[in-house]
């Protein structure tokens, strides 16, 4: 029920924070800190028109619920025409989200990547899904229990509780931006990395999972100190966007509290088809992300730039299996002609 928004929602969790860049690129392999927290409100709305029809049957619940039109008159168990609004609300309420991902700079340009990144919003924790119904319908009445239903218009009743189980989003493509230094030495960034948001849960009796396209909008400032990286950041979202219709209800069982006389309930089982609804996310984060510089492939000397006295350092290995220099750079126990070729393909 809560798909891509969360995806949008979830930009200060994927930041990284930036240190002084040696190379071309420097690149930081980035952890969110167990200090960040992350909230979040869905609200969708889904129209929905069906009947309802009590739980009743001769031989397998000869004790249940009747439904029938109307004030008097009339047999058996009928069904009862309705239109409605289904309202689930999903909730991740102040969890503890985890994640990781590589952010990259370069200094002279100010160009920023995000590479590999993975976020789950909900950490180690849950959600809850709530969902409503706003109800119009005709008179109607109700055997076992015996009450009479007063026609409504707009009637608000609980449906379902459920559970969200899962809000993670992870990145589907390239995402590069821009960086600004800014006077006391920390940097300004922005990139929007493209996701794919997955959700599971329960909702309305029944397990889902949901898997849509996102953006994670990243925006920060970064402080530094030696290699290591820490960025502090909070977000909010308030956004609506159109939700297409589920798959239609089936004889899913409602419990509709009584009117006349009120405390009891008439068991129904629901039917219905959905219309494209909307869904309404507001939420707000404060995310701390640490980072840890990576070594830049191919630089055997450590000045982050691969040049002559790397190449010099691989020639002096030629023949051995690259150690102390790290010579060997595929790995595979010789420092030979295609150790020199990754090299000259990460020159400079």
């Amino acid at each position: 029920m809560a798909h891509a928004r969360i995806g949008h929602f979830l930009a200060a969790a994927a930041l990284c924070a930036v240190a002084p860049a040696f190379g071309a690129t420097d690149r930081w392999a980035c952890t969110i800190a167990p200090t960040s927290t992350y909230s979040q409100t869905t609200q969708i709305q889904l129209p929905l028109v069906g009947t309802w029809i009590g739980n009743y049957d001769a031989v397998t619940n000869p004790t249940g619920t009747q439904t029938r039109p109307g004030l008097f008159g009339g047999s058996g168990n009928v069904a009862i025409p309705f239109t409605s609004v289904v309202r689930p609300r999903a909730v991740i309420a102040n969890t503890n989200p985890t994640g990781s991902y590589v952010f990259g700079l370069d200094r002279a340009t100010g160009a920023v990547e995000v590479t590999g990144l993975a976020l789950n919003a909900l950490g180690a924790q849950g959600g809850t899904i709530e969902t409503r119904i706003t109800l119009t319908y005709s008179l109607f009445r109700t055997f076992a229990p015996s009450s009479t239903f007063i026609g409504v218009s707009n009637f608000d009743a609980p449906l379902d509780s459920g559970a969200l189980t899962m809000a993670n989003a992870v990145q589907s493509g390239p995402a590069i931006g821009a960086a600004t230094a800014n006077a006391d030495g920390s940097w300004s960034f922005a990139v929007t990395v493209p996701v794919n948001v997955t959700v599971e849960g329960t909702a309305l009796g029944a397990p889902f999972t949901i898997t849509s396209p996102g953006s994670v909008v990243m925006t920060g400032t970064a402080t530094f100190s030696g290699d290591q990286a820490t960025l502090t950041s909070q977000g909010t979202v308030n956004e609506t966007v159109p939700v297409p219709a589920p798959a239609p209800l089936v004889n899913m069982p409602f419990a509709l509290p009584t009117i006349l006389p009120p405390g009891a309930t008439a068991n129904l089982l629901m039917s219905g088809t959905f219309s494209d609804g909307t869904s309404a996310t507001t939420g707000s984060s404060s995310i701390v992300a640490l980072g840890t510089l990576q070594p830049v492939f191919g630089d055997l000397n450590g000045d982050r730039t691969v040049n002559g006295f790397d190449l010099g350092l691989l020639l002096a290995a030629w023949g051995t299996n690259g150690q102390p220099s790290g010579a060997d750079l595929n790995r595979d126990g010789t420092v030979n002609g295609f150790d020199l070729g990754l090299m000259l393909a990460a020159w400079g």
